[in-house]
């Protein structure tokens, strides 16, 4: 709080030496400039457009925060999935580039989400982005620009009965030529937990294990980043350079209280501390070269990142017994990630782009669990060569054709593999009529396994191991998807650029079909992915943003979207078709922005809302996660020109997270019932630029 306090005088007594000097106002260039609304409607693909204010008005601290809350997307876990999909659905790039570990919900996920300047969501499958996931998530960071400016976001809240601070300082200038910003970043993100789990295990109907395992805690986190952009520019050449060095310590304090009804000997209580960090080196660079009408894009980025974990555990049992036990884990990846592109026009009505990209990723762990130690390693190289072309011989319609080639390797210890496709496509963007577009597109894909997927690195299971409680690790014969993607899409834009409505039918034939599930392996249970059989997935897409003035409605503007997923899987180990699992039966989401001039103010609401998510495995597992709906709300005050203030709750219904899973073996039968609680949070903010 004093931290705070400290920051929150220092940019108060900033603002007011900048209010104190003189101040010449430069002579303006008023140049047009396209919303999100009709850059949708004139692009090739099926692009959605994320944009600051928007971006603003989700009131979050970080940029995951603001791809959980994208629309279609969810997070579960590490994880982010789109159209019910389990398995990293969605393909996340920040500025272009594709990230080969976790690196976007890990460290740099971890920056504060006013580094971004808008968010576009891509789906349909194209030689540049591939089909291998649902939909392609592009983060667009803030670009340095020559204007000697100050942006400060300084705020305290609270979640549960935590407190939570943030501040966001950047500062801008350049002259002529050459721009640069320095973004810093202080975050310190706290969270009580409260957790209640309860086992219940039975052999031939008779329960032998009946526990309710109460945890409660708080984890406390630190978001603290500097990443410097510098710019040169001649012309419209240019050349970029953007070091980012993020720290993230973490402690976690949890107590859990183990009651056993059958065997109250067992009951017992643990007393669990954790103690590590995130630390991320990284250096990007980007230019651009024009030459004639053909322009050179190149990038390259170095990366490090680094996590350690220490964690001791001391139960207490019910005859007042101590035992303790210490943990340990270092993990290191190191990532080299290139690519090109080069953009040509030819004639008036086509425009070929043909791009490179290389990526190689090698990942290190030290894991010490009780003293027993292992060293796994894993790796990836990836090759990706594409060339497209979009042929337009009217404005009214394009056709643009694509071919795509990757190669991978993976190797996990001692195993390692090569996996090469040739993927093509075609999509179809034609307008009928005035304020209708219509678009199609059909390609393959070709997901390859993740480091994390193929690692034989443990995430052990603690006090427990069932099949409901497992421990995780990767597989290292893991093959690759291979799917075959097919969209049909329909928009009707509004009059007097007042929205967009739209509905996109998608069906997706995939081979290989990756699934996680759990498998005794000597003495203990081991949840891996594995390569289940061929899937189908379809379903029905539709959305809108409406800006309400030309129905009467003055200053507001309302969007949503609906997913209705289905999921099916020909399970080539069990010889039987069933659902996949984990599937939603419908995602929602709506919001309404209003704008109040009189009161020199802006309020917004946002509900989301996932339906019961279900797994059914005939004789073996049946689990499902309760429909659960977050609603959100900002209430934004301007001040002066310079100063805004914004009051943001997320989670006012504290929505808790419900599960059960029932793991089925000849006459066993393992249940687990996990309840979530979801707490309310509140953040007061200034915002300022000057």
């Amino acid at each position: 709080m004093k931290r705070l306090t400290g920051l929150l005088m220092m940019s108060a007594m900033a603002n007011l030496a900048y209010a104190e000097e003189p101040q010449t106002l430069p002579e303006v260039k008023v140049t047009a400039k396209q919303d999100e609304v009709s850059e949708r409607r004139e692009s090739n693909s099926q692009k959605v457009i994320v944009n600051r204010k928007e971006i603003e008005s989700m009131s979050v601290m970080t940029i995951a925060d603001v791809v959980g809350k994208l629309p279609g997307v969810e997070i579960k876990g590490d994880m982010q999935r789109a159209r019910g999909m389990s398995r990293d659905s969605v393909n996340v790039l920040i500025d272009g580039e594709r990230q080969a570990s976790q690196v976007v919900l890990g460290s740099l996920g971890r920056l504060p989400s006013g580094d971004l300047e808008r968010v576009e969501i891509v789906r349909g499958s194209s030689a540049e982005f591939g089909g291998a996931a649902a939909i392609t998530v592009n983060l667009v960071m803030k670009k340095a620009l020559p204007k000697r400016s100050t942006e400060m976001r300084a705020g305290l809240g609270v979640r549960g009965n935590q407190l939570n601070e943030t501040l966001a300082w950047t500062e801008n200038g350049g002259e002529g030529n050459f721009a640069w910003s320095l973004p810093i970043g202080l975050i310190w993100n706290n969270s009580p937990l409260n957790t209640q789990t309860i086992r219940q295990n039975s052999t031939a109907g008779t329960r032998n294990v009946f526990q309710q395992d109460n945890a409660n805690g708080v984890t406390k986190l630190g978001h603290h980043s500097i990443s410097p952009r510098m710019t040169w520019k001649d012309g419209g050449d240019s050349l970029s350079v953007l070091p980012t060095l993020f720290w993230g310590p973490l402690t976690r304090n949890t107590q859990n209280s183990l009651t056993d009804y059958l065997n109250p000997a067992l009951s017992s209580t643990r007393d669990t501390q954790e103690s590590g960090s995130s630390r991320l080196l990284r250096l990007r660079m980007e230019g651009e070269k024009h030459l004639g009408d053909a322009k050179l894009t190149v990038r390259t980025s170095l990366n490090n990142n680094r996590k350690t974990m220490d964690t001791l555990r001391t139960t207490v049992s019910a005859a007042n017994v101590v035992t303790s036990t210490a943990d340990s884990t270092f993990s290191s990846d190191n990532e080299i990630n290139t690519g090109l592109r080069w953009d040509q026009p030819l004639g008036e009505v086509n425009l070929i782009s043909v791009g490179a990209e290389y990526i190689k990723l090698s990942r290190h762990d030290t894991q010490n669990f009780n003293g027993v130690t292992s060293a796994p390693t894993a790796a990836s190289r990836d090759g990706i060569l594409w060339v497209q072309n979009d042929w337009s011989p009217q404005s009214s319609f394009t056709l643009t054709t694509g071919l795509r080639s990757e190669t991978t390797a993976l190797q996990a210890d001692s195993v390692s593999s090569q996996h090469q496709a040739w993927l093509p496509s075609v999509a179809a963007r034609w307008e009928p009529l005035d304020q209708w577009v219509l678009r199609s597109s059909i390609g393959a894909g070709l997901k390859m396994p993740k480091v994390e997927e193929i690692s034989n690195a443990a995430v052990p299971s603690i006090g427990v191991n069932t099949p409901v409680e497992a421990d995780k690790r990767g597989n290292p014969n893991l093959r690759p998807e291979r799917s075959v993607n097919f969209e049909a899409v329909v928009e009707h834009y509004l009059a007097e650029n007042a929205g967009v409505l739209g509905a996109n039918i998608y069906v997706r034939s995939t081979q290989d079909f990756t699934e996680r599930r759990a498998q005794l392996e000597g003495a203990r249970w081991v949840d891996r992915p594995y390569n289940e059989g061929s899937a189908r997935h379809w379903g029905l897409e539709l959305d809108g943003k409406i800006k309400t003035d030309p129905m009467g409605w003055t200053g507001a503007s309302l969007k949503s979207h609906l997913t209705l997923p289905h999921a099916q899987v020909n399970d080539t180990r069990l010889g039987i078709t069933r659902m996949a699992r984990d599937t939603p039966r419908y995602v929602v989401s709506m919001g309404l922005d209003q704008s109040l001039p009189k009161l020199s103010s802006t309020l917004g609401v946002t509900v989301q809302h996932s339906a019961l998510s279900e797994t059914s495995i005939p004789l073996e597992q049946r689990a499902y996660t309760k429909a659960r709906t977050q609603l959100d709300a900002f209430w934004l005050y301007q001040i002066n020109k310079e100063l805004k203030v914004r009051l943001a709750g997320q989670n006012l219904l504290a929505a808790n997270t419900v599960q059960q899973s029932i793991v089925t073996q000849a006459a066993n039968q393992w249940q687990l019932n996990n309840t979530t609680r979801g707490y309310r949070s509140f953040m007061l903010t200034l915002e300022g630029r000057w």
